[in-house]
């Protein structure tokens, strides 16, 4: 993907998304209130992961969740990490309301 198409893609997704300067990964970072928390958004994420069969990178401790998706077949981005993206930021949105 170029610059535009991830810009592009980028605006359809919560603003707590970040492009690596590589432009290879997004990586959105979640405060939770506890380890707890920031477990049962890991179970989400493994369970949406499951459903679309793309994997993201999860790291979590106490108080957040940092969620990466890549695409390592094409080596970057590709819009299977954006949809999963947008549909991950759907279901925090869900869960937080």
């Amino acid at each position: 993907m170029n610059t535009e198409q991830i810009n592009h893609l980028c605006c359809e997704l919560n603003d707590g998304w970040q492009v690596s300067n590589d432009q290879t990964t997004i990586t959105r970072t979640i405060e939770t209130k506890n380890y707890t928390e920031a477990m049962s958004i890991t179970q989400i994420v493994a369970l949406l992961a499951e459903k679309e069969n793309h994997h993201p990178d999860i790291c979590l401790g106490w108080g957040y969740c940092r969620i990466s998706f890549t695409t390592h077949s094409s080596k970057g981005l590709t819009e299977l990490d954006f949809r999963c993206a947008k549909k991950l930021d759907t279901l925090i949105l869900t869960l937080t309301k």
